[in-house]
C-alpha cells in the first residue's frame, strides 16, 4: 500500500512540474531575456556535465553557490514579465486566458471595422506556437495591451509605425512595424498586393493568424496554414478568428 502510495505521489509530482515548466515557458517565450536564460542554461549544464565526467570538485562546489545567483539573475532579467504575471494572478486574470481572447479577438475587430470606415490598410498578426524572430528584430518593440484605440491609431497614415505589420502575443501588441516575408507562390490573384502577399508568407514560415484590411479595396482578408480567405465581413472575422485562435 505504502509502495502505491509512494509511485503515485512520484507521478504527482511530475505532472506538477512539468505543468509549472510549461507555464514558465509560456510566460517568457519570445522576451527579451529569453535568449539570455537559454545561454546561461546551456553554460550551467555543460558546465555540470563536464564538471561530473571529469570529477572537477571545486567547479562542482563552485556551480553549487552560483545557483543562488543564477535565481538572482533570472529574477533580475524578467522583471517585467514577472510583474505583469503577479500582477495578473493577483487580478484572478491568470485564469482568464479565454475572456481576454475574446477582448483581443474584439479590439482587433473595432479597429478593422473603422479603418475600413476610414479606407485605410492594416496588416495585424496573431502570434501563436511558432516565433517569428525576425519580425521583432525588424520592427519597433512594444509591450502594450491590445486595444481598438491603439490598433488605430498605429496605422492611421501619418504615424511612423504604419507601415509594416503588427505582431500580437496573447493579449498584447509586441512589435509594430515589422517586416513579414513576402510568399513566392504562383497562381495568386493580381488584385493581391504586398499586404497580402506578406501576410500569407508569414503564414508559411509560421503557425500565425494574420488579418489584412486592403487601403485600395476596403476588402478584409485573413492568411493562416498558407492560404488565404477572402473577402470577409465584420461578423464573419470575428467568428473565424474565434474559431481559428480557440484550436
Amino acid at each position: 500500500m505504502k509502495e502505491s502510495l509512494h509511485n503515485w505521489s512520484w507521478i504527482i509530482e511530475i505532472a506538477i512540474l512539468t505543468v509549472a515548466l510549461y507555464q514558465f515557458w509560456k510566460l517568457f517565450k519570445g522576451t527579451s531575456g529569453a535568449r539570455v536564460m537559454t545561454g546561461l542554461v546551456i553554460l550551467t549544464l555543460g558546465s555540470s556535465l563536464l564538471a561530473m565526467i571529469l570529477n572537477l570538485t571545486f567547479i562542482t562546489q563552485l556551480l553549487r553557490y552560483f545557483a543562488g545567483f543564477f535565481a538572482l539573475a533570472m529574477v533580475i532579467i524578467f522583471q517585467p514579465e514577472l510583474r505583469r504575471f503577479l500582477a495578473e494572478l493577483g487580478s484572478r486574470q491568470f485564469t482568464g486566458e479565454r475572456r481576454r481572447q475574446t477582448e483581443v479577438i474584439e479590439a482587433v475587430v473595432n479597429a478593422i471595422e473603422a479603418l475600413q470606415q476610414e479606407k485605410l490598410g492594416a496588416l495585424i498578426a496573431f502570434e501563436r506556437d511558432v516565433i517569428f524572430q525576425q519580425g521583432r528584430e525588424t520592427g519597433t518593440a512594444m509591450d502594450a495591451y491590445v486595444t481598438a484605440d491603439l490598433l488605430e491609431t498605429i496605422f492611421y497614415p501619418r504615424t511612423p509605425l504604419h507601415d509594416g505589420g503588427v505582431i500580437i502575443s496573447e493579449d498584447r501588441i509586441v512589435v509594430a512595424a515589422a517586416i513579414f516575408p513576402v510568399t513566392e507562390m504562383q497562381g495568386l490573384h493580381r488584385t493581391l498586393g504586398l499586404r497580402h502577399r506578406a501576410a500569407i508568407g508569414l503564414a508559411e514560415v509560421t503557425d500565425a493568424i494574420v488579418v489584412i484590411l486592403s487601403e485600395e479595396t476596403a476588402t478584409i482578408s485573413l492568411a493562416h496554414h498558407q492560404s488565404i480567405e477572402r473577402p470577409l465581413s465584420v461578423d464573419q472575422l470575428r467568428a473565424r478568428l474565434t474559431e481559428l485562435l480557440d484550436q
